[in-house]
């Protein structure tokens, strides 16, 4: 008590003045970190990709190797994780969230095609170019130092498509159907006609104008060893034709590029689909991709070789993710339309595909690292949309059959949509399948 006594009134005044201020500021500061903290409850937030991928770059371009694969892999880190972590607002952003390249095919309304390779008919020129073709890896890598590119049209009982393919070596030893086109310089195409993901179609053709074509029951990459998943004794009913500027097989001259142009018949294009006609309906979406494949090449006595252990270039419409075209869920979106000032592409099923094919990535992810499948989709890495039910219902995942040892071999994931169609969705872990 006798050391406050000594302090002077003055000073106690100013003890005490400063004391409340500093138990105010405290107090503030407690406040505004409570709600700074509370974040946005349950309701959803929309943020851009381009805002995730700079806080994700911020984070890690310093630490990354600075050198040509350090930015590579940056890029790529930021591709695969900033998509992943964006929230939706509302159900009318999810139709087309995620959506893959699109293009619409117009039908012919009674203009004709000559098939003669040369793509130079009134039919072609009303309508666009796809896109360029990218690296089938990805968008990041760099831009192919060949352009390739597609355009379709359509008709009652045939699709029809013409391809422009930059070439400098235009060079091609097979010449007997079927054979294995893509081991050279190949263009090829792949065509699901019932959105099941089963018995999809797939094409290929060089610049000799030899065909290979099959249907694959599904995925190679999704068969058990030595299992058999195509057949070759299917054909498309295909008329097709090759033009090229400059001499196949001569090096030393100029050559500039290869056009094809091929048609097929819907009738067995829907073999062994759920279709109910063989033609699309007007609107009507396919899931199709379209790839190259281009050898590096050097000239021995006269002749052009493939360079000893060199890689070969792979270039597809949509980015895969990897060197690998049979994986659906990566293709692009054709939509089928009969008039031709109709500009607009949706596709008002893609929530739904786009929901089965991250839960099925997400439980793929799990199964190697952990050996076995999960009915537990909290377990799952999952994109945070999936359980915000803005798009669709949380996900169901059952597992549908075990071993002695009780480990799950297969899953079965049901989902319904909340928006526009109102329709179930369905899957099983061989592939996706949508229902009516």
């Amino acid at each position: 008590m006798a050391g406050y006594f000594i302090v002077d009134v003055k000073t106690r005044k100013i003890i005490a003045i400063c004391t409340v201020v500093a138990l105010v500021l405290f107090a503030i500061g407690i406040i505004i970190g409570y709600f700074s903290g509370r974040g946005t409850s349950s309701s959803t937030v929309t943020t851009s990709t381009g805002t995730v991928a700079e806080a994700i770059k911020s984070e890690c371009s310093e630490t990354t190797i600075k050198s040509a694969a350090g930015k590579l892999f940056l890029d790529r880190y930021v591709e695969k994780h900033s998509e992943k972590n964006i929230c939706l607002k509302s159900a009318s952003e999810c139709w087309d969230f995620g959506l893959p390249r699109n293009y619409i095919a117009y039908h012919l309304n009674g203009k004709s095609i000559t098939i003669d390779g040369k793509l130079d008919d009134e039919a072609w020129n009303e309508v666009p170019w796809s896109e360029d073709f990218v690296d089938m890896r990805s968008t990041v890598y760099p831009k192919p130092y060949l352009n390739t590119k597609f355009k379709m049209r359509w008709d009652n009982e045939r699709m029809y498509v013409g391809a422009y393919i930059e070439e400098t070596n235009l060079w091609a030893t097979l010449d007997t159907h079927d054979s294995p086109i893509w081991t050279e310089n190949g263009f090829e195409l792949l065509m699901d006609v019932d959105g099941t993901m089963f018995n999809y179609k797939q094409v290929q053709i060089n610049t000799l104008g030899t065909m290979m074509d099959q249907i694959l029951y599904k995925s190679p990459w999704d068969a058990a060893v030595n299992e058999t998943v195509r057949e070759k004794v299917w054909h498309p009913d295909a008329r097709k034709e090759v033009y090229t500027e400059g001499t196949i097989n001569t090096p030393g001259d100029v050559d500039k590029y290869w056009s094809v142009e091929m048609s097929f018949s819907f009738k067995k294009l829907a073999e062994r689909s759920l279709r109910n006609q063989d033609e699309p309906r007007d609107n009507e979406v396919w899931f199709l991709q379209f790839g190259r494949s281009e050898k590096n090449l050097t000239v021995v006595d006269g002749k052009y070789k493939v360079v000893p252990k060199s890689k070969t270039d792979w270039w597809s419409w949509g980015p895969c993710g990897a060197i690998n075209l049979h994986l659906q869920d990566r293709w692009g979106l054709v939509q089928f339309k009969k008039n031709v000032n109709d500009k607009i592409f949706q596709f008002e099923k893609w929530h739904i595909y786009k929901s089965l094919f991250d839960v099925r990535d997400a439980m793929e992810k799990y199964k190697g690292e952990n050996g076995r499948y999960t009915d537990a989709i909290e377990e799952l890495d999952v994109p945070p949309y999936l359980l915000s039910r803005v798009c669709v219902e949380i996900p169901k995942v059952e597992l549908v059959s075990k071993d002695i040892w009780g480990t799950a071999h297969d899953f079965d994931v049901t989902i319904k949509s909340m928006f526009i169609s109102h329709k179930p969705a369905h899957i099983r872990s061989d592939r996706y399948v949508t229902f009516e």
